[in-house]
């Protein structure tokens, strides 16, 4: 349909060159406001079926992954549900691309915010349930992803996926903060099936005075960041190629043209805690340098 769109709209642009009269212009007049009006609601109608296939795979991707977000893993670098969440963009991307690229650009943009404030709903709707407590590792693996997404998707973040981003970035901290303090505060609250009691117990008395703060796991989401970014967006470029292709060289992440073995330095597009205080993370109970995923 965007593609019949687009051929429409080339007929009455031709139209509108031959006609030359002051009574053909207006009649071009009508029919342009005429196109125009439906190539809005084509828009409107390709972006609600897409975002509803977005968001059945956001639901996925952080529901139905199997992972208890209050005692997660290890992070061991991006998984297969947040590169199989992209792959519904690159089909948008191709869709759209070869059918009507003038649209590529806002098509994408109003899809990749839709995308945010879909993690911001499904955060708000399941903060009783899957997201009722959110540990270290929980953190660390979701803020590593968005940093993942915004990295790939950066040339179509609006504003607006920016403010949004930002937002839910600040809830999972507070979630987090709140959630490790806790333990913290009371470690013999926190199960340890795989370990013997006097061992968990010597733990507990070493963590019992512990406080955590929101700079330290920010500290420790860029250390994850710094280890494991990188070798995630190599080893999953070919998948994510069509987001970067067309990218200028200089409004590209610095990650992203690493990744891409293109040359020159910008800084990472996701500030929120690139740009924060780094204290040292050694007051994080269980904290130890993870291996790089192979």
């Amino acid at each position: 349909m965007l593609a019949l769109c687009v051929r429409m709209m080339t007929v009455y642009n031709l139209m509108f060159y031959r006609r030359e009269s002051d009574e053909g212009d207006i009649d071009i007049h009508d029919l342009v406001t005429s196109f125009s009006a439906l190539e809005e609601k084509v828009l409107e109608q390709y972006t609600f079926a897409k975002a509803n296939l977005i968001r059945t795979s956001a639901m996925n991707y952080l529901l139905n992954s199997g992972i208890q977000w209050g005692a997660a893993p290890a992070v061991k670098g991006v998984r297969d549900g947040a590169v199989e969440l992209l792959h519904t963009l690159v089909s948008v991307h191709a869709e759209v691309f070869a059918g009507a690229k003038p649209l590529l650009d806002r098509t994408l943009g109003i899809l990749v915010e839709g995308l945010i404030d879909t993690f911001l709903s499904l955060f708000h709707e399941n903060e009783d349930g899957e997201f009722r407590s959110l540990d270290a590792n929980g953190f660390c693996q979701l803020m590593i992803e968005l940093e993942y997404f915004e990295t790939i998707l950066n040339p179509y973040f609006t504003p607006a996926a920016r403010e949004s981003l930002k937002s839910l970035q600040g809830m999972l901290l507070e979630k987090a903060t709140e959630n490790v303090s806790d333990v913290a505060e009371n470690p013999g609250h926190q199960r340890r099936p795989t370990r013997g009691s006097e061992e968990a117990a010597s733990d507990d008395r070493q963590q019992g005075g512990l406080t955590v703060s929101p700079d330290d796991l920010i500290a420790l989401a860029q250390q994850c960041s710094a280890e494991l970014l990188q070798d995630e967006l190599e080893r999953t470029r070919m998948n994510t190629a069509c987001f970067i292709e067309a990218v200028p060289l200089d409004t590209m992440p610095g990650s992203a043209k690493e990744a891409y073995d293109l040359r020159g330095s910008v800084d990472s597009p996701n500030r929120y805690f690139r740009e924060a205080p780094q204290p040292l993370v050694s007051a994080l109970p269980g904290y130890s340098s993870r291996g790089k995923r192979r």
